[in-house]
């Protein structure tokens, strides 16, 4: 019973060391790092995964990792990230657009990073290969 024990306590843990840490633009490097490097399943598991509503729910982020392997399909794989623009909503609430350059055409993705307390959290994050996204919302 208590190598059962310390088996889950070592297995809740190595799950929520595996999530991306830090502020919400080190998240988002850390994110297109390993998205770039072709794990991109890992790399949506590892963002969605200090969210507990989102990493609960197995069908929407099955749906996001199918989706971006269309994007890939399509466009090819990330040969760049830029920067579009780093919005403080207020202080619990940070929006990031960044554009993934694919070698066919580039993809901006749109994340919300939320503050409850002391740690930052994605509360959303999503991809278009259009470019309504651009801009401020404030």
């Amino acid at each position: 019973m208590k190598k059962l024990m310390a088996g889950l306590v070592l297995l809740f843990c190595a799950g929520t060391a595996s999530a991306y840490e830090g502020q919400p633009k080190e998240q988002v490097d850390k994110f297109f790092k390993e998205l770039s490097s072709e794990q991109s399943t890992q790399a949506i598991d590892k963002l969605f995964s200090n969210n507990p509503t989102i990493s609960a729910n197995k069908q929407q982020l099955t749906l996001l990792k199918q989706q971006f392997g269309v994007v890939l399909a399509m466009y090819g794989s990330i040969i760049g990230v830029e920067n579009i623009h780093y919005e403080e909503l207020s202080p619990s609430l940070v929006r990031i657009v960044e554009v993934a350059k694919h070698e066919n055409h580039p993809v901006t993705w749109e994340f919300y990073f939320y503050k409850p307390k002391d740690t930052w959290m994605i509360s959303q994050g999503m991809f278009v290969d259009q470019f309504q996204v651009i801009g401020t919302k404030k």
